[in-house]
């Protein structure tokens, strides 16, 4: 055994990166290196320890990375890599599943992107946000924080107020819940059937060490398939205005030649069978594909657009440039108003509205 490797931890209320990071300990890292893996209270702690060599790495969620790149750059650190995504899916928490719910029932999400994908899959049901529950209470609000407001959703179900509310795995945990969980699936078992794209960065385990940190190390910590999910969302955040953060579904992953077209043949899928070969009809089995899921759904859940992708890894960053180039064409045409076919025409509206009215 070489060395230690001392790894510093920043936990989110719906990623776990503590508990993900211990398992170094049980994987090939611990051939050559004494893994030690301790939490920081913050951000800028975890950066001073880093600069200072009183660390080797620090592991925090994406979603606190975005925004603060610069802090991190300017700190001497950068940004080495990623893990993949475990439980990226939010759950539903209720003791009906999705389409057992009554009419009506009452739904509670902060996510604006789920309200809008429960409303897609049940139009009649009444999903709000935790603000908007009403507890008979005058001036009695929702918890700030993240966990004590999953505990008081808890009890608003208990008592009935609401019918289930959604948090994410990690939530659900650490909030002590005992009400059954229902998993919101990216993909539906049954054809046709409703599909819960994660928000961007869901579950996702950033790497950030000092320049010049040894690559050979480095591959160690991260993941292929987390490095491939965090390059190309990193991408595509990158160049959406912020307003359409809330609203955007997306999924990254790494998918087996093998396991698509079986996938293909089962929902008689002629595109994605299709791009399961080259252009001279053969399959490379040996390349893994990386497929790319995005979506905004409309204010009322009407109206999706979609995009979805299958690129050869090989390929994924070019891939990922005319990707964004077709999504934001399609994003501009169907999100303006229609022109009128005659003066006397009125306007009307666009396919797609993006914002709540």
């Amino acid at each position: 055994m070489d060395k230690r490797l001392i790894v510093w931890t920043l936990d989110s209320s719906d990623c776990n990166v503590h508990s993900e990071l211990l398992s170094f300990s049980e994987s090939p890292i611990s051939d050559r290196f004494q893994p030690s893996v301790q939490k920081a209270p913050d951000l800028e702690v975890g950066l001073l320890k880093l600069v200072a060599g009183d660390s080797d790495l620090l592991a925090m969620p994406a979603s606190i990375m975005w925004g603060n790149e610069a802090l991190i750059a300017e700190s001497g650190c950068s940004v080495i890599g990623a893990r993949t995504p475990r439980r990226p899916n939010l759950v539903l928490v209720s003791p009906n599943r999705l389409f057992y719910q009554p009419k009506s029932a009452i739904i509670v999400s902060d996510s604006n992107l789920v309200r809008r994908q429960f409303m897609r899959a049940r139009p009649d049901l009444t999903v709000i946000s935790p603000d908007d529950v009403k507890t008979g209470a005058r001036g009695k609000k929702a918890p700030s924080d993240d966990i004590d407001r999953a505990r008081w959703l808890g009890q608003m179900l208990d008592s009935g107020i609401i019918d289930g509310f959604v948090i994410s795995r990690a939530e659900y945990e650490n909030s002590g819940q005992t009400e059954r969980r229902h998993t919101l699936m990216p993909s539906p078992k049954e054809r046709g059937g409703p599909h819960f794209l994660p928000k961007p960065y869901s579950d996702l385990i950033v790497i950030v060490g000092r320049r010049g940190f040894p690559k050979a190390t480095a591959e160690l910590v991260t993941e292929p398939e987390g490095n491939t999910v965090l390059w190309i969302q990193s991408r595509i955040l990158g160049s959406l205005d912020e307003d359409l953060f809330e609203i955007l579904g997306i999924q990254v992953r790494h998918r087996q030649v093998g396991s698509l077209i079986r996938e293909a043949e089962e929902e008689k899928d002629l595109v994605m069978l299709d791009a399961c070969h080259n252009p001279e009809g053969e399959v490379k089995e040996d390349e893994v594909r990386v497929e790319v899921r995005m979506e905004i759904i409309s204010a009322d859940g009407r109206r999706t657009l979609q995009l979805h992708r299958l690129i050869p890894r090989s390929d994924f960053q070019h891939a990922t440039i005319s990707l964004l180039r077709d999504w934001g064409q399609l994003l501009a045409e169907t999100s303006r108003e229609v022109p009128r076919d005659h003066p006397s025409d009125a306007l009307a509206p666009p396919f797609i509205q993006l914002h709540d009215s």
